[in-house]
C-alpha cells in the first residue's frame, strides 16, 4: 500500500518520472505487466515464449519477467532448445517480432540453414536455400499458429485464477505437460 501512496506524490507533487518497473499496476497480482495498452482495452500479464518442432510438442517454454521487447528472448530461446534437443536446428523460423540484425546473426553464427522470421523490418532479409523452403516454412508457422492457439483454448491460458507468479508460472508449466501428454496420446492412438 506504501507504493500505492508513494506514487502520486512522486509523479504529481515531486513530477518525477517512475519507471513501469516501479509501478503497481495492480495491489492484488503485484507481478503483472501491462501487456497491450493503446486505444484498446489495457490488458495485464506475461509473456509467455513457446517453441515446438515438428512432432507439435514444447521444445521450449518460458515464462518471462516484465513485457521485454520481443526480440530480446530469440537467443536464449534457441540455447535452450538446442541443449535440451543435443543438435542445431536445421530450420528455424519465428514471429515477427523476433526480426532484427543482431537475431539473424546469432542464428547464422549457430549454423542454422534457414531462418525465416514471419515479418522482416527494413533491408532484414530471410536466410533461406530457395524461395520454396521459404514458403514451406511460412506455412509451416502458420500451422504453428493453431498449436499456440490449441494450447492456450485446450488449457484456458487466457486467463489464470492461480495467484503469484510462481502459480502462474506452475499452471503454464503443468499446462504444457497435460498437453504433451494429449499430443502422444493422440498419436499412439492413430497406431492402433
Amino acid at each position: 500500500m506504501r507504493q500505492v501512496y508513494e506514487m502520486p506524490q512522486r509523479c504529481e507533487i515531486k513530477v518525477e518520472t517512475v519507471g513501469n518497473d516501479e509501478k503497481p499496476f495492480s495491489i492484488y497480482e503485484q507481478h503483472a505487466d501491462i501487456m497491450v495498452k493503446g486505444s484498446r482495452e489495457i490488458r495485464f500479464g506475461h509473456k509467455i515464449n513457446l517453441a515446438s518442432g515438428r512432432s507439435s510438442m514444447m521444445a521450449g517454454c518460458e515464462v518471462l519477467s516484465g513485457n521485454p521487447p520481443d526480440s530480446s528472448p530469440f537467443q536464449p530461446v534457441t540455447d535452450r532448445v538446442m541443449d535440451n534437443c543435443g543438435t542445431v536446428p536445421r530450420d528455424g523460423i519465428t514471429d515477427g517480432g523476433h526480426a532484427s540484425r543482431e537475431n539473424m546473426k546469432y542464428a547464422r553464427d549457430k549454423v542454422i540453414a534457414n531462418i525465416v522470421f514471419n515479418k522482416t523490418v527494413g533491408s532484414l532479409k530471410n536466410t533461406v536455400s530457395g524461395k520454396n523452403m521459404e514458403t514451406r516454412l511460412k506455412k509451416w508457422r502458420s500451422g504453428m499458429e493453431a498449436v499456440i492457439s490449441n494450447f492456450k483454448r485446450g488449457y484456458d491460458m487466457f486467463r489464470c485464477y492461480w495467484k503469484g507468479k510462481e502459480h502462474f508460472a506452475q499452471k503454464v508449466f503443468w499446462s504444457v505437460i497435460a498437453y504433451h501428454i494429449r499430443v502422444m496420446t493422440a498419436k499412439v492412438l492413430k497406431l492402433i
